[in-house]
């Protein structure tokens, strides 16, 4: 067995309902529910909307944090391929009564609130770490570097984003 370092390697899946609501007592049982707890520890009044206040669920701060923190933990990054993931989950359609944020939205919401982002983040590879050490993958975790590789996900999201804009 061995040491997990930050870098965690996730497979993206279209299972994407993480900001229906969840009660959960205890300690969070799924990626989702982890970054849901996360999120819900982020005070409001800290983050910028980037839509207007009478906009729908999919618009509101929480409910963008939640799902670029669960996406990124999943390694999905490039914005626009966040947007197809959530216009292909019926769940998060009817969540969301079919809106969509857009890649713009997106984009506009990480710029504006990342650190937000990096703390739920590194919150839900955190949880994901624990997960590989309970199943007996790995034997310790090595916490360390969780801040690091939250960040590095987010720079690899707007590489990603600005290489789509220079149509690369």
């Amino acid at each position: 067995m061995t040491t997990l370092e930050p870098m965690i390697n996730l497979q993206p899946t279209a299972a994407l309902n993480v900001i229906a609501p969840g009660h959960f007592v205890g300690r969070p049982r799924s990626l989702a529910q982890s970054v849901q707890a996360a999120v819900r520890a982020v005070d409001e009044a800290t983050l910028r909307p980037v839509a207007r206040r009478d906009a729908g669920l999919a618009f509101q701060p929480k409910a963008l944090l939640a799902l670029l923190s669960y996406c990124y933990a999943r390694q999905i990054y490039a914005s626009a391929e966040i947007e197809d993931v959530v216009r292909r989950d019926v769940n998060f359609r009817q969540l969301c009564q079919n809106e969509i944020p857009d890649e713009w939205v997106l984009r506009s919401f990480r710029r504006h609130n990342r650190e937000a982002i990096q703390f739920c983040l590194m919150t839900a590879l955190c949880f994901v770490a624990e997960e590989k050490v309970r199943e007996g993958i790995v034997t310790k975790v090595n916490k360390a570097g969780f801040a690091e590789e939250a960040q590095r996900r987010i720079i690899m999201a707007m590489f990603l984003d600005s290489a789509a804009l220079d149509g690369g």
